[in-house]
């Protein structure tokens, strides 16, 4: 199958390569030669001489050992020794998820989406801007006596987002889901490795980090690297379920937490 990736992990393709081939391959030559063979001779009275004359061609070339070429071994890997590898190929995750642990590789059809919380955070450093501008018209609205169809946020309001804003690193992530199931799968985003857009039906693969049973929330924002707040106050908001209508703020169970390695259609 040929495939269109959304998201590929260089990085982590190339440890899982190595580990699996005991090593990098740089590139590989082959080289082939065709051989033939033709028939000259002469033709007389007395006699009827006759010779074999050879040739042959040769052909050599050089490949690249390429991301998809390494992501392709891994899959035959994963087909001839899925219990080796701790694969598993989901098709009931009902059944699948129930059981898994930490460290599997899974590999799921699903629906990707960035939830709209972590979208609208993620791009902070656009809401920084936006909110400086407010901060700098707002003393000038008021001295002209503008008034404005919403009322806007007072000077310390602004200030206080502003400064947190500034201070958190709110990486992408994304959330699969499928209609057959409650189960959920989240993980984060490298900017660095995506190539498309990240919505809609995919394939997705990743190494589960974390088992979310039912009943538990997680917040988006306490997610590794998002940087927001100290582990002791992440682990707090990871034991309260979230306050009435902050619900879209968090991934619940149940549901796995992935280091994503690959999404393709």
């Amino acid at each position: 199958m040929l495939r269109n990736f959304v998201y590929l992990n260089r990085q982590a393709l190339s440890q899982y390569i190595a580990a699996l081939e005991g090593g990098l391959t740089k590139e590989a030559t082959t080289r082939s030669v065709r051989r033939g063979s033709g028939k000259g001779g002469v033709n007389v009275k007395i006699a009827d001489a006759s010779m074999e004359r050879g040739h042959e061609n040769e052909e050599t070339r050089t490949y690249a050992d390429t991301q998809e070429a390494q992501f392709d071994r891994l899959l035959r890997a994963a087909e001839e020794n899925a219990d080796e590898l701790g694969w598993v190929e989901v098709t009931q995750p009902d059944l699948e998820f129930k059981d898994i642990g930490v460290g599997a590789m899974v590999s799921w059809e699903c629906e990707i989406y960035v939830p709209e919380f972590v979208r609208m955070m993620a791009a902070s450093g656009e809401m920084v801007g936006a909110i400086d501008m407010m901060r700098t018209l707002l003393p000038a609205a008021k001295s002209l006596g503008l008034k404005t169809e919403q009322p806007l946020p007072d000077a310390d309001t602004l200030d206080a987002t502003s400064a947190f804003l500034k201070n958190v690193n709110v990486k992408v992530l994304v959330v699969g889901e499928d209609d057959s199931s409650d189960w959920k799968v989240a993980g984060q985003i490298n900017a660095e490795y995506l190539l498309g857009e990240l919505e809609g039906p995919v394939r997705l693969v990743g190494k589960v980090t974390k088992v979310m049973p039912l009943g538990h929330w997680k917040p988006f924002l306490s997610f590794p690297g998002m940087g927001a707040g100290s582990r002791e106050q992440r682990r707090k908001l990871e034991r309260q379920a979230p306050e009435p209508g902050k619900e879209d703020q968090y991934l619940h169970g149940p549901a796995l937490m992935l280091d994503i390695l690959a999404v393709y259609r």
